[in-house]
């Protein structure tokens, strides 16, 4: 017998589905501190709309030095919702306990990367 699993993303604000394809993950700081939402495209939108007269009158600021040594960062991407659903998904069909929502960790997207 085979199983299907269907993961369904949801916006982390009002709790409604997002569909494959549709919304993303918006990162933004603010105090020092970074944060990251899943949102619909519709929220996107509104987001953006209350942020950008602060943006407007901000000014942009230099990213911060790491002591890089060009290489490039060798731990996951954070990817679009599609992607990470199909993380997800092969996630729970391979054992690993993810949640339907929030980040997912770097073991699952490194194994889920070795395996792809």
């Amino acid at each position: 017998m085979a199983q299907k699993v269907t993961v369904q993303l949801v916006d982390d604000l009002d709790d409604s589905p997002i569909a494959a394809g549709d919304g993303r993950t918006v990162e933004f700081a603010f105090d020092g501190s970074s944060y990251e939402i899943d949102l619909s495209n519709d929220n996107v939108d509104k987001f953006r709309d209350a942020i950008s007269d602060y943006i407007a009158a901000a000014r942009k600021t230099a990213g911060r030095r790491t002591g890089s040594t060009g290489k490039s960062p060798s731990g996951p991407k954070r990817g679009n919702s599609e992607e990470l659903g199909k993380i997800r998904e092969w996630a729970k069909e391979n054992g690993y306990e993810v949640s339907s929502r929030g980040r997912i960790s770097t073991q699952v997207q490194e194994a889920y990367a070795a395996a792809h």
